[in-house]
């Protein structure tokens, strides 16, 4: 990725000029470690001049995840869903088949473009905002900590899904060329370190509220980095501090509520944490416009040994999953988002929400051996979703068999959302039982994408991945 080369920029000359010069300086950025070195002396200076320029910047980030083929519109459920056992493949491109079958190579566009480059590239903008912040001296004090926050949130959110889809990754937290020309990768112990570093800093900097964002739940708060902060203790083994991160979130009972299914996806949705706003007129959320069936299916549908594993009775099974037939068959697909196309928007994409909360207390809980207090969690999302509960139908449950049952409530509750269930089977080593059967090429080291040999060609610091 090209670094942001911005010198003595974002004057007073108005916020709509802020924004277009942003967004043009980030959309031009390519690979991480592809970097032309500088004519003359730059020194990739961002000097914000008053509140809304650094805003304005902030935000240019969060469209920039909304409006291109990037892993934060609805990619990487395409993908992980492909690669897990939520999808069925039904596209003739090659670099989609690869994720399926599966049989990646180190040359896969979609594992750089879509996922590599695109982690980095708002990795390197949140960097840029961090130092722009640093060198601004008219900036309100509230603007400064907030926007401070959001960037090192963005820096550890998507190294969190680099580190969980390619293993030790490199951690960058500088625009300097020369430095990020060369960076290594650091094992995943480390990165995790770093990402609860940032993600503690951005949790004491964020607001508590969302009136920065004019109540919209578009740009994270604290409680953004409080949920994502959990999910890393639970994903390192940290019972005690997720099952405490979590909390702070299921007690606030004044921001957050479970919604009715119909209604968790909705844009005024009350169980949303953060989420991302589409920002292409006339489209929803790329999340319908991937899944969504009018026809029989050319992309992805849902695996019909997927569908039919849902429990009796479970009304997420009518509520968030539909059906197209015609004379080949009949066809499943995620109908989480309902919205194809409007001019008013009703839905946005959910990157975090109070439900995840329930579902990784209780696994905190259970493996702290508080199986009572797991049992309760769980059992919120089993009575919303009309199931018979924990509580009264096994309430005597071994710590094992609890387990399982969070693992089957992950599975439905967060089908095709944010590659949860391709990350869940990687965290809990389940990749071999459960994927092994269903695909002919599957090997274990396929449970982590390949470096892209285009980076390692640039860096030769970068080593490959096992089976690549």
């Amino acid at each position: 990725m090209r670094v942001l080369y911005i010198n003595h920029l974002l004057n007073a000359a108005g916020h709509r000029l802020v924004i277009a010069f942003f967004l043009l300086t980030i959309m031009s950025c390519e690979e991480f470690i592809e970097i032309d070195a500088p004519k003359t002396e730059i020194t990739s200076n961002i000097v914000f001049s008053n509140d809304a320029a650094a805003t304005s910047a902030i935000r240019g980030i969060y469209s920039l995840m909304t409006s291109s083929q990037t892993f934060t519109n609805g990619e990487i459920e395409r993908y992980t869903g492909l690669s897990s056992d939520e999808l069925v493949n039904h596209s003739s491109r090659n670099e989609q088949q690869q994720f399926y079958f599966p049989t990646l190579t180190s040359l896969n566009g979609v594992v750089h473009g879509v996922f590599w480059r695109e982690a980095y590239k708002y990795i390197n903008n949140a960097n840029a905002v961090i130092e722009g912040l640093s060198k601004s001296t008219s900036l309100s004090g509230s603007t400064r900590t907030q926007l401070e926050g959001e960037a090192k949130f963005i820096r550890a959110f998507c190294h969190f899904y680099l580190v969980n889809l390619f293993g030790d990754i490199p951690y960058v937290t500088t625009t300097d060329y020369q430095k990020n020309s060369t960076s290594v990768r650091l094992n995943a112990t480390e990165v995790y370190t770093k990402i609860i570093s940032d993600l503690t800093d951005a949790k004491n900097l964020l607001a508590t509220d969302y009136s920065f964002s004019n109540g919209e739940r578009s740009q994270p708060n604290r409680f953004a980095a409080i949920a994502l902060l959990a999910r890393v203790y639970l994903y390192t083994g940290k019972w005690a501090e997720a099952e405490a991160e979590a909390s702070a979130i299921i007690d606030n009972t004044v921001d957050f509520e479970l919604e009715e299914l119909d209604n968790v996806f909705l844009s005024t949705s009350k169980e949303a944490i953060w989420q991302l706003q589409p920002v292409v007129p006339e489209k929803s959320t790329a999340q319908a416009r991937i899944f969504l069936l009018f026809n029989k299916p050319t992309e992805v549908s849902l695996h019909p040994d997927f569908v039919t594993s849902f429990e009796t009775g479970d009304e997420r099974r009518n509520a968030w999953v539909g059906e197209y037939s015609d004379a080949t068959g009949t066809y499943y697909y995620p109908w989480k988002y309902k919205v194809y196309s409007a001019s008013t928007l009703t839905e946005y994409a959910m990157v975090l929400r109070l439900a995840e909360q329930y579902l990784l207390r209780a696994e905190a809980r259970a493996q702290s051996m508080n199986l009572s207090g797991a049992i309760e969690d769980v059992d919120r999302l089993r009575q919303r979703a009309g199931l018979p509960l924990i509580q009264e139908t096994d309430p005597g449950i071994s710590q094992d068999n609890l387990l399982a049952a969070i693992a089957r409530e992950r599975k439905f509750e967060l089908m095709t959302e944010w590659g949860h269930r391709w990350l869940d089977l990687k965290r809990t080593g389940t990749t071999e039982t459960i994927l092994s059967s269903i695909k002919l090429d599957w090997q274990q080291t396929d449970a982590l994408y390949p470096i892209p040999q285009s980076e390692r060609l640039l860096n030769p610091g970068l080593t490959q991945n096992p089976g690549y």
